[in-house]
């Protein structure tokens, strides 16, 4: 169905009511959001919480992962869960996923494996490549997040955007859209910011937080990225590497690494920009960007087991980082 150019959410307010149905069922409720999470992963779980809250429910706000240094800013942060031990300690009956296009990219893929009977899982996310898991999928690609979409729920049952989470759902937004930078800038998306920064939304102190302030260890490490750039000759395709000694000499964690891949999505006619991050769980990370119309990035991830939207896109493999005579390779761990 083609999207009303005035209420781009018209088609999911159906989805809306089931949801809402759903959660007034339930007796306890676990929203989750995706493993290393971003501004929109936490900004979209922050405010489910918040309609959860509105809706008198009990619920708990859950992710594998602690939130990276520049998003500690968010507000009611401490209201979300890292402890695993929250998914078997507790039944709940109705499990919420959010901006995760699959369980393993969420991080419950294990849990849901040794549950002897399946709660109602709600499956709410804006990448292509969702696996449609949930009994209830609402997977809008149009929406230039998962964030604008939670907006858009809580809007449609008219209850009042809260600043603290207008400042979490603005965060989500304007990393997702790099700063209404990239193809997620949609007249939607910025009629809904807009709203959002009417409801008092924080918009300089996460510009601040997210986009500038950087540490001289991150732009170094920024900087030895820059210097690794290797342009494919047959593909068009440029590529960069960070390792985890990297990390170690700078003394800095992962995710100080977080926006070189959308920086370096401005490199003249390069066809794709894929940037390899070497983790500590032995894995290696593949950010991959296009500004190309006609080259679609999620299938290379898709292609990897990963998945994302057509201009940006990821993957994991298992593995780690290794120089050759001729650049870099993946090589399995022993």
């Amino acid at each position: 169905m083609a999207l009303d150019e005035h209420n781009p959410m018209v088609e999911f307010h159906q989805a809306f009511q089931k949801i809402r149905d759903e959660i007034k069922r339930a007796q306890s409720v676990l929203v989750v959001t995706h493993k290393n999470p971003d501004g929109d992963a936490l900004g979209s779980l922050l405010a489910m919480g918040y309609f959860l809250g509105l809706e008198n429910v009990a619920y708990q706000l859950f992710c594998v992962s602690p939130a990276p240094a520049h998003l500690r800013f968010l507000p009611n942060l401490d209201a979300i869960s890292n402890d695993e031990r929250i998914m078997t300690d507790k039944e709940h009956d109705l499990i919420i996923i959010l901006d995760s296009g699959d369980l393993e990219y969420a991080g419950v893929a294990e849990h849901f494996r040794k549950l002897k009977g399946l709660p109602v899982v709600i499956n709410i996310d804006h990448h292509p490549t969702n696996a449609l898991y949930g009994h209830l999928n609402l997977v809008n690609p149009n929406a230039s997040s998962t964030s604008e979409i939670i907006y858009h729920l809580i809007d449609f049952f008219r209850y009042p955007i809260a600043k603290h989470i207008a400042t979490s759902l603005l965060t989500g937004i304007l990393t997702d859209t790099g700063s209404f930078s990239n193809l997620g800038t949609t007249s939607s998306s910025l009629d809904v910011s807009s709203r959002l920064l009417a409801s008092g939304a924080r918009v300089r102190e996460i510009i601040s937080f997210t986009f500038r302030n950087k540490p001289i260890p991150q732009l170094q490490l920024w900087g030895r990225a820059l210097s690794r750039l290797k342009e494919n000759d047959e593909t068009g395709i440029v590529t960069t590497v960070l390792t985890q000694d990297d990390f170690r000499e700078l003394g800095i964690d992962e995710d100080s690494s977080e926006g070189i891949s959308n920086f370096l999505n401005n490199v003249d006619h390069a066809k794709a920009i894929i940037v390899f991050r070497e983790k500590s769980d032995g894995t290696v990370r593949a950010s991959l960007r296009t500004t190309q119309p006609n080259v679609d990035v999620s299938k290379i991830a898709k292609h990897f087991g990963g998945g994302g939207h057509k201009k940006a896109a990821g993957f994991t493999i298992k593995g780690r980082l290794e120089e050759t005579g001729t650049g870099w390779k993946v090589v399995p761990i022993k």
